[in-house]
């Protein structure tokens, strides 16, 4: 397995990036991440309002896949997610779902203890780590990291956990493969637009999957497949995952776009992934349809 130290930082996903590493397909990498305000965070005096060191959700690569060309797509399988030990999260005044209700911005932090986090000495609960931030270089445009799209992205889908199989789009040869802005946990929706935001350590193998021509991500699991969306809405998130998932089940299982429509409404789950700030972040969204 090789190691990418989180000082290879990148706040957009690019093709300009020049790779931090090449390998080949089947490799395992360990890839060491900041937290979404690159470890600027260590007390709960330090202030959310002003701005992260070098943007929002650094990730870390980017990565050069060997043999991967546009039309292929990149499949990362999470094979383990280690969070640090002490976390962050909090709430600004002009932020988030609850926005009225706060009058000042406050940090608390949070101990990582056993694998439970430490709300309050009352209040703990099981971690559930999961990668906020995972892409590949776009064709023709640079995106920030704070941003989805058919590239990946700031998807910030829970199900971008151990076990998954992201599969990602390759637009440009060798992929560019980056990700970070790891969580330790976050509720669907992330309605305050802060999780449980942590430093930790990403363990992957990265395969290639040539010619699946696919046009988003979408997510693996043996016993489920999940399809995601953005947009300036929900109903615009919602309406890209279906389109996508109605696409899956025509090619994986064989059937007309009416069978798979039917199939998505009767036995697919529509779930919320982020839905804070459409104004500063598009809202994201994912269908789940059990592997049938």
């Amino acid at each position: 397995m090789i190691r990418i130290s989180r000082d290879h930082v990148i706040c957009s996903f690019s093709r300009r990036h020049p790779p931090v590493a090449t390998v080949e397909p089947g490799t395992e990498i360990c890839f060491e991440t900041w937290d979404t305000r690159t470890g600027s965070i260590q007390s709960e005096q330090d202030s959310l309002v002003l701005p992260s060191p070098n943007g929002p959700n650094p990730a870390t690569g980017p990565i050069f896949v060997r043999g991967a060309e546009p039309g292929d797509s990149l499949v990362v399988e999470i094979l383990d997610i280690r969070v640090a030990e002490r976390a962050f999260t909090g709430v600004k005044p002009d932020r988030g779902v609850l926005k009225h209700m706060i009058q000042r911005a406050r940090t608390k932090m949070v101990d990582i203890r056993n694998g439970e986090a430490v709300f309050t000495e009352q209040i703990r609960f099981a971690i559930r780590p999961m990668i906020g931030t995972i892409g590949t270089a776009p064709a023709d445009r640079d995106v920030g990291n704070l941003h989805p799209g058919p590239h990946g992205g700031n998807m910030d889908h829970n199900d971008v956990r151990v076990g998954g199989r992201v599969h990602l789009p390759v637009f440009v040869p060798g992929g560019l493969l980056a990700l970070g802005d790891v969580h330790a946990s976050m509720g669907d929706g992330e309605i305050s637009i802060i999780a449980l935001e942590v430093c930790g350590e990403v363990c992957v193998r990265v395969d290639l999957l040539q010619a699946e021509n696919i046009q988003r991500p979408w997510i693996e699991f043996p016993e489920a497949w999940i399809t995601t969306g953005d947009g300036p809405t929900l109903d615009d998130a919602i309406r890209v995952a279906g389109e996508d998932m109605a696409r899956l089940l025509q090619r994986r299982l064989g059937l007309s776009v009416e069978d798979a429509y039917m199939l998505i409404s009767i036995r697919g789950d529509v779930r919320i992934s982020q839905c804070a700030e459409p104004s500063v972040v598009a809202t994201t969204a994912r269908i789940v349809m059990p592997v049938l």
